[in-house]
């Protein structure tokens, strides 16, 4: 099954130029329902895991494509005049020399597709399927030519594909391959507008992700001069607790891809990038080989390792989710948002007990759908009506409810009962406070969630808020219409999110009184305060002699000056730096 979802994703690619604009929709359409059961059959067939090998041929095969996608970041350094991407291009180079004189003789199987891999494999699919899908009627309106705008969507197949095949790889060298594929594919799209801007941002995102690369085959390197092999499994089993290097620098690259502060830079500019992009990045693709990093590595990381990379995660998403607070552009703010829940993610993975396990797949599942439902009216915002900024939204519930509606849902499911985002956050914060126990350091980890979890809770209601502004110069209801294609993978979100509420409760992550509580808290509080503080108010009706008054409802901002957020940003790169010299000594 796996080749198939590897292989089909390819040939869509290649369909999309053929026939007409409609046609194309229609191929596209059946594609990714043809994707999507076929995720679906691989969780209900493949019960157990499943290994395979690969052909002498094939390796020669990825050889070659790394050996090119290398010589293309040197190209595309040099001449762009970028050194950073230069100089790492050439590391890079150097070391995969390193990587390729050297022969391991404990070997293993290429591929191994598991649980976790056909949870990833829905994800993908599924979530990503429906971006491709709304990415139909967003690119229409793009100034680009009818190649260009098909080009679009065969890169997001094709992105599809580098994903299925990166979760189903148990060779590290292929993943590396795959790992900087995911790279080049962000590349290029991130710069797809082909403006100053966008060239300049998807620099950034290339040059901070051969970070990771560099990362990747330094891993390679000591855990093939130490234990002999460039295999997860063979790494796992044979890991020794006095020599963590390989694990330590495999967690980085997840770092990287994941957008920890400090790279978080790369995810931020790719806002720059038509919406589609922003969305299959932030849910279904790039950014969510952080947590299966972590997911691989969990049984080999020890307490030292594990309680360093579960206080990076935690005061990642405590520093995220604060600097959010600060911003005004609606991308940005879930772009924040999204670096705070990975840094969450993989902390939980970090921790590695059953609960915590479960706790970050849930959050890794109900994340994707929830900020893939919320990029997709970021994009409705920005062509439908030309807004960008929280702080201009004032009237768009007189002008489109259904927009205000899905985005409303969205921030709900990461924040409120019954939706799995909030079990899986309640769950976090009992999985580390049972941790404490065993290492008190764990309590500074607990706080770093307990308050990045109010700022972001803050930070959705702040912008729920603003969308029931009405418009001061409202005069009468103006009804936009919003095309199918966007509306339809809307309602698909949507209903997946309910589908996850009832599958919360068919496997009891939580109680139903622990859900239903909170929510008549949620419904009740309020009204308890409106009773008990205004029961004696004497109300006087409004009167203003018939003149109009003008009423401006406007955000409040928490602004963190430039000093802090260079503290965030050294604190961070100092902890990593503590975690890489911690298992050397």
């Amino acid at each position: 099954m796996y080749s198939i979802l590897i292989i089909s994703p390819l040939i869509f690619a290649l369909t999309v130029f053929i026939g007409r604009v409609k046609i194309r929709n229609i191929l596209v359409v059946s594609f990714v329902i043809i994707l999507s059961i076929l995720s679906l059959l691989n969780m209900t067939l493949e019960t157990t895991s499943f290994e395979s090998n690969l052909s002498h041929s094939l390796h020669n095969i990825f050889i070659l494509v790394d050996t090119l996608l290398l010589i293309y970041f040197l190209a595309q350094g040099i001449i762009k005049k970028h050194y950073l991407v230069t100089v790492l291009a050439i590391m890079q180079m150097l070391l995969y020399s390193v990587v390729l004189s050297l022969s391991p003789t404990l070997l293993s199987n290429d591929i191994l597709v598991d649980n976790i891999s056909s949870v990833m494999y829905l994800i993908i699919n599924i979530v990503g399927g429906i971006i491709i899908i709304y990415a139909l009627e967003y690119i229409k309106s793009e100034e680009f030519s009818a190649f260009k705008k098909n080009a679009f969507i065969a890169i997001l197949f094709i992105f599809l594909s580098i994903m299925n095949f990166i979760v189903s790889t148990n060779n590290i060298e292929i993943f590396f391959m795959l790992f900087e594929l995911t790279t080049l594919c962000s590349f290029i799209l991130i710069g797809y507008r082909g403006d100053e801007i966008s060239s300049n941002n998807a620099l950034k995102a290339l040059w901070m992700n051969q970070i990771g690369g560099v990362a990747i085959l330094i891993a390679i390197i000591f855990s093939i001069h130490h234990y002999n092999t460039a295999y997860f499994d063979m790494l796992i089993t044979n890991i020794n607790e006095l020599y963590l290097l390989p694990i330590v620098f495999l967690a980085i690259a997840g770092f990287v891809k994941g957008a920890s502060i400090p790279f978080e830079k790369w995810l931020l500019g790719a806002m720059v990038a038509p919406t589609p992009v922003s969305a299959i990045l932030h849910s279904a693709t790039m950014v969510k080989i952080a947590p299966y990093i972590m997911f691989k590595l969990a049984p080999a990381m020890s307490g030292f390792v594990s309680v360093t990379i579960t206080l990076i995660g935690t005061f990642v998403f405590f520093s995220a989710s604060l600097l959010a607070l600060s911003k005004d552009y609606f991308k940005e703010i879930l772009g924040l948002s999204t670096i705070a829940l990975l840094a969450l993610m993989m902390s939980l993975a970090a921790i590695g007990t059953e609960e915590a396990i479960m706790a970050c797949l849930v959050l890794i599942v109900f994340h994707a759908i929830s900020k893939a439902l919320l990029f997709l009216q970021a994009g409705i915002l920005e062509k439908s009506f030309h807004l960008k900024y929280v702080n201009d939204i004032n009237g768009l519930i007189n002008h489109s409810p259904l927009v205000v509606f899905f985005i409303i849902i969205g921030f709900a499911s990461l924040t409120l009962p019954p939706f799995g985002a909030f079990v899986a956050k309640f769950m976090a914060i009992e999985s580390i406070a049972k941790e404490i126990v065993n290492n008190p350091l764990y309590s500074l980890a607990l706080i770093f969630v307990a308050m990045g979890s109010v700022f972001l809770t803050l930070l959705y209601f702040k912008v729920v808020t603003k969308l029931f502004a009405k418009d001061v110069d409202y005069k009468e209801k103006l009804h936009v219409e919003i095309p199918k294609l966007y509306t339809v993978p809307s309602y698909m979100l949507l209903a997946l999110l309910f589908i996850g509420v009832y599958i919360s409760f068919d496997i009891e992550l939580l109680s139903a009184l622990e859900i239903i509580v909170p929510l008549v808290l949620i419904a009740v509080i309020p009204m308890l305060f409106a009773i008990f503080v205004f029961k004696k108010a004497h109300r006087v009706k409004e009167y203003n002699c018939g003149e109009k008054d003008e009423v401006k409802l406007n955000m409040y901002y928490f602004d963190i000056s430039q000093k802090y957020k260079q503290l965030i940003n050294v604190i961070a790169i100092v902890s990593i730096f503590i975690l890489i010299v911690g298992v050397m000594l």
